[in-house]
């Protein structure tokens, strides 16, 4: 109480004291109105902010959106705290301003409160005034007292507008909280404490996880899908993936949705939404909800997702999108087989980056070394060949984990490998890595036998020359010729005598088998006439991985005879060269007649018209149409004649391949003769000098410059003089040659007669030699029937 209220009337005084309290009270009052007003106002709108979005499938405010309201609650309440209340309360009330105050709404009063109050004041001096007006005064105001009414000093409007705020929004809560004590808790704790409770939803969604397709290196290897869970709302998944997602919605304390609906937003700012199907029925109290197409069919960037189903969803799921490890680089390194290395060799003969198509020597050791786009954890691989599964001998990894090596061993055939890397999380690529080894097998070598100079049947001291050719697809490492005697089959009946001809760098070789320097050393057994022998070669490569590759060529079955025989059959052969030389004869003979008719006839009618200086007039009977068949008979006559040409050119080709060829036979003739040692100076001469150097001959002069002439004849069928001289002169050519032939003919004729002299000695040889041994049996017989 203020001291100068002890000088004033205990009835103003009393006045004074109520009215200081009931202004204290009111500014409780209305600061406290102010903060409940703001609470209750912060906490329905939190609520609802809260709650509300629940009901239309939104989410609860994040606990940072919770934080910042109930902060800016807290300032107001401190803000409201400080003015409405600690402000005001720490303001002075003096006695006069009460007065003043009292005054202003009761002015029947007419001033005299304040007046009393304010001379009343102890310290106040240097007033003028009359003490009995000063008690008139104190006794006015006094008497005037039961007058005043100290409510009508307050404005009770903000109160009831305060009251009118914060009395519902207060029933409202003791409401919420005496009939949902649980919801007004939960409220309770989400605003203030910041709880992370969820309130409760009709529907109640839980994320299952996604489903990605297992990627194996084996195309025969189908495995279940994986399911791979969310952790901390994040996944990593390879891009090109296309995985399925997977939730289920409790069906048993909740309702299930109709349908639950993912919204997206990719990194790049793509949005969108897409539903998930509902796959089955009821298991286990929950219902199956699966998304497996877009945006998850072939994943190619990182999105951040929500599920919705009635009122209840599954917010901020990551799927990151991790660009899977590649094999950019494949080096294939190759160790040949020891049977096919250069002395010298390093580590590797063949160091080359893969390629389609490659393809390797069987038995090679093979190192494949690919190289990742990204540090690798493992390797899935499959190596598939023609013979089955192989297991690669080790698998090794660089120290920086981007290079892998897979050692193969002994490869012999063919082989798939398929990769699927995988880096250290797991993450692998969505397909395979493929590549094909193809393998060039080590061929058998090939051998071929040509004895030169031998026919189908030979004298038992006969010298067989033989050339052999052995090829392979590396080299021959060895090379022989065998021969054996051999009966009727084509096995040999005994151990073979072999010989190995020195090989050229093309493969060829050349060696002779000499039968009577053979029997006479002992190696083969004694040839008799009637036997046979064979002989053929045989080719190995240093293949040294399996069965040994031993080629042998065609066998060679050749009939041991007499000299006689031999010689029997060689003139037998030389009666049918006789034959061909006849047939050329008369084919030659018909060459000449048809370039004989050709210069007599071909040309006459053109060279009658050539010879005449003046030319023929035209007269008027002669139609344009006689000019034009004219011209026609003219060039058709001149094809005639050049068919005619051409036809004699080939003929003339073909007598000189076939006296070529006689000519040859010939010498096969004389080479089997010598090589079988039945030849004689006289026979040589007689068959070589006499009939093939003139037939080699005639094919070299004559017959080659009637070709010649007949070729310039087509190249002057349009010129009827020159072409019918030039036909002169090579049927002049063609009657040569007809007459060197003949006299070829008749040298053969003189061997045929000499052959059958030759053939009646030896008939005669043979009944001789029959007529001894017969004496001789008889002589043996009556020797021993002397004995009798």
């Amino acid at each position: 109480m203020n001291p100068a209220s002890t000088y004033l009337d205990p009835q103003l005084t009393s006045l004074l004291s109520n009215l200081r309290s009931r202004v204290r009270r009111y500014i409780w009052l209305d600061s406290l109105l102010a903060v409940a007003a703001v609470v209750l106002v912060a906490f329905w709108l939190g609520l609802a902010l809260d709650f509300l979005p629940v009901q239309v499938g939104g989410t609860e405010m994040p606990r940072s959106a919770r934080g910042v309201l109930l902060a800016l609650v807290g300032a107001a309440v401190l803000g409201l705290l400080l003015t409405l209340l600690v402000a005001r309360l720490r303001r002075p009330l003096p006695d006069d301003s009460l007065a003043l105050l009292v005054e202003r709404h009761h002015p029947q009063l007419s001033g005299r409160l304040v007046t009393a109050v304010q001379l009343s004041r102890p310290d106040r001096s240097g007033d003028s005034h009359s003490p009995e007006l000063l008690r008139r005064v104190h006794s006015q105001a006094a008497a005037a007292i039961d007058e005043v009414d100290p409510n009508r000093v307050f404005r009770w409007q903000p109160l009831v507008r305060k009251s009118l705020v914060v009395g519902p929004l207060l029933l409202m809560a003791l409401a919420l909280a005496i009939f949902s004590p649980d919801a007004f808790g939960r409220a309770a704790k989400r605003l203030t404490l910041l709880s992370d409770d969820p309130w409760p939803r009709r529907a109640e969604l839980e994320m299952v996880g996604i489903e990605l397709p297992v990627v194996t290196a084996a195309d025969d290897d189908e495995q279940p899908p994986q399911l791979l869970t969310f952790e901390d709302k994040r996944i990593r998944l390879p891009r090109g993936s296309s995985p399925l997602l997977r939730i289920r919605a409790a069906a048993n304390t909740a309702i299930v949705p109709t349908v639950c609906t993912m919204y997206y937003n990719t990194e790049d700012g793509t949005r969108g939404q897409s539903n998930l199907r509902r796959v089955g029925r009821v298991q286990d109290g929950f219902q199956s909800f699966v998304l497996d197409g877009p945006p998850l069919s072939g994943l190619t960037q990182t999105m951040t997702f929500s599920i919705r189903g009635l009122d209840d969803r599954l917010d901020d799921y990551v799927i990151e999108a991790i660009e899977p490890p590649a094999l950019v680089q494949m080096q294939v390194r190759v160790r040949y087989p020891n049977y096919l290395r250069n002395e010298g060799s390093g580590d590797f003969d063949f160091d080359t980056e893969y390629q389609s198509g490659l393809r390797l020597r069987e038995g090679s050791d093979v190192t494949l070394r690919a190289t990742s786009t990204r540090p690798l954890g493992n390797i899935l691989s499959h190596l598939q060949s023609d013979a089955g599964a192989i297991v690669p001998d080790s698998i090794t990894y660089s120290s920086d984990r981007r290079e892998v090596a897979i050692q193969l061993s002994d490869m012999r055939f063919a082989t798939t490998v398929r990769i699927v890397p995988l880096d250290p999380d797991g993450i692998s690529a969505q397909a395979p890595f493929r590549y094909f080894l193809g393998i060039i097998l080590d061929e058998p070598p090939e051998v071929t036998l040509r004895l030169k100079g031998i026919g189908s049947a030979v004298t038992p001291i006969a010298n067989l020359p033989v050339e052999i050719t052995a090829t392979d697809d590396y080299a021959i490492e060895q090379a022989s010729v065998s021969i054996a005697p051999g009966g009727e089959e084509l096995a040999t009946e005994s151990e073979p005598i072999s010989t190995s001809p020195k090989l050229e760098r093309d493969g060829e070789g050349k060696t002779q088998l000499d039968l009577r320097e053979l029997v006479a050393a002992g190696t083969l057994a004694e040839l008799k006439p009637g036997g046979a022998i064979n002989v053929y070669a045989e080719a190995a490569d240093a293949y040294n991985l399996g069965e040994p590759h031993l080629a042998r060529s065609e066998l060679f079955r050749l009939q041991v005879v007499t000299p006689e025989q031999l010689l029997g059959l060689l003139e037998r052969r030389e009666l049918g060269l006789r034959g061909r030389l006849e047939q050329t004869i008369d084919e030659t003979r018909s060459l000449r007649d048809t370039l004989d008719v050709l210069r007599r006839v071909g040309f006459s009618g053109a060279a009658a018209a050539t010879d005449s200086n003046e030319p023929a007039e035209p007269t008027e009977s002669t139609s344009s149409s006689d000019a034009e068949t004219s011209n026609t008979e003219t060039t058709r006559q001149e094809q005639v004649r050049r068919l005619r040409v051409q036809q004699s050119g080939l003929q003339a080709s073909k007598t000189s391949e076939e006296l070529s060829g006689i000519a040859a036979s010939l010498d096969d003739l004389l080479e089997e003769m010598i090589n079988n040692r039945v030849d004689s100076v006289d026979r040589r001469e007689r068959i070589g000098v006499g009939v093939r150097d003139p037939l080699r001959k005639i094919v070299d002069e004559p017959l080659k410059r009637l070709q010649d002439q007949i070729r310039s004849i087509d190249a002057v069928i349009g010129e009827p003089m020159v072409a019918a001289e030039r036909t002169a002169n090579a049927v002049a050519t063609a009657e040569d040659v007809l007459l060197q032939l003949t006299a070829v003919l008749e040298k053969m004729l003189d061997l045929e007669s000499y052959n059958e002299i030759l053939d009646m000695v030896r008939e005669l040889i043979e009944d001789q030699n029959q007529l001894l041994d017969d004496t001789k049996t008889q002589q043996k017989k009556s020797v021993l029937d002397l004995f009798k």
